[in-house]
């Protein structure tokens, strides 16, 4: 196949479908298993937990650079699949729920970061461009919920898990039809080193510059997408606007989904100025109207719109091209343990953020955010020292 990319792409989109499968019909759960708000944390948390579990196994396993991207994929996408569907069974315990879900976050590490080598091995020179839209796609899904509840969509929760598994399954399928790109590079010694490879790449100082950068990118990313309802909402009160409960999910999907654009538009925008220029810029930006959101918040609501549009857009403009950039300046036959061992460590931060966020936001007020500062900073401070800033290296 000439371009496999646009297939690979939706094959992704509907592998990490699993991600998502029960996000629009929490309320229906609730009600099956009679779960309290902490249960439901856990059901979100254990898929989270799940995924940091997989990608730490594939960084020290190696298993990520030994065998063929598509086959991990594949196999990944039936696991997936399979343990997704276990949930449908309304007389299990909620235990083997959790424990479901975190399989599906095991499996998930094996579908996104090495769907990312599966892609970038079709075509390495044009990496910033087909990893924006495949982070764009992600992004879309994950605002997709708020949609569903802002439009009052209701689903039988049994036929969406279902149908969730189904696209699992053909992604799996396709991806292995598909096969590996003509650029991919394997490790060929017969064992693992683990202190070898993280030496190898700790070493490399132009992938740990873009690694601490990612980190600072992470410590916020998730955070601010779940503080956007409550951003919303807060702005919505303190203004007196009806309909709260429609607004705050209509414009949660259009503050989240807007990244999709971002990704996108970076992607294709990287081919002149280069991913590294578009990765400090963005995080500058983001980091900036997070500076100024609790200043200037609340005085009109459509300012508190703006800058939450604006924020959404440059909060993941950069996570494709700080993905492009590790992936091009590592050791070639580490690719797939680069961007693992970068998705474990920055999933791993984005729990702590999420957790101080949402512990801190009554008592704070509008200055929580300020919480979000921290890793942006200092991820742009390390990523600017190796790739410069106005005048960047060509990465």
């Amino acid at each position: 196949m000439n371009n496999p990319i646009v297939l690979i792409v939706i094959a992704q989109m509907f592998g990490t479908s699993l991600w998502f499968s029960t996000n629009g019909v929490l309320k229906q759960i609730e009600g099956i298993w009679s779960l309290s708000v902490s249960d439901l944390g856990n059901l979100t948390n254990s898929v989270q937990f799940g995924f940091i579990i997989g990608t730490l196994l594939f960084t020290i396993t190696g298993f990520a650079d030994k065998f063929k991207p598509s086959r991990i994929v594949m196999l990944c996408c039936f696991l997936g699949a399979t343990f997704n569907a276990f949930i449908i069974f309304g007389e299990i315990p909620f235990s083997f729920v959790i424990f479901s879900r975190l399989v599906v976050g095991i499996a998930l590490a094996g579908i996104y970061p090495i769907g990312m080598k599966l892609i970038i091995s079709w075509d390495p020179q044009k990496a910033p461009n087909t990893l924006g839209l495949l982070v764009g796609m992600l992004v879309l899904g994950s605002s997709l919920p708020y949609l569903i509840r802002a439009l009052g969509i209701s689903f039988d929760w049994q036929y969406t898990v279902i149908l969730t598994s189904g696209l699992c399954y053909i992604a799996g399928i396709t991806i292995y039809l598909i096969g590996d790109g003509p650029h991919l590079i394997t490790n060929k010694k017969s064992s693992f080193r683990l202190l070898d490879q993280f030496s190898e790449l700790l070493k490399n100082k132009n992938y740990l510059a873009s690694a601490v950068g990612y980190f600072g990118h992470m410590w916020e990313l998730y955070a601010f997408w779940t503080c956007v309802p409550i951003l919303i909402s807060i702005s919505i009160s303190q203004h007196q606007i009806h309909d709260q409960e429609f607004l705050v999910s209509l414009l949660s999907f259009l503050i989240i989904g807007l990244g999709f654009v971002s990704c996108v538009l970076g992607g294709i925008l990287a081919k002149s100025l280069n991913s590294s220029r578009i990765a400090s810029l963005s995080l500058a930006f983001s980091l900036s109207i997070c500076v100024i959101y609790p200043l200037a918040g609340n005085l009109y609501f459509f300012i508190d719109l703006g800058l939450l549009i604006v924020w959404g857009f440059f909060v993941i403009s950069d996570s494709p091209q700080f993905s492009a950039i590790s992936a091009r300046v590592c050791p070639q036959h580490l690719v797939g343990t680069a961007l693992t061992t970068q998705n474990c460590i920055g999933f791993s931060i984005s729990m702590i953020t999420i957790f101080l966020t949402t512990s801190f936001y009554e008592s704070l007020g509008l200055y929580f955010v300020w919480i979000l500062l921290p890793g942006p900073v200092l991820g742009l401070i390390f990523f600017c020292r190796q790739f410069g800033f106005l005048k960047l290296k060509t990465i």
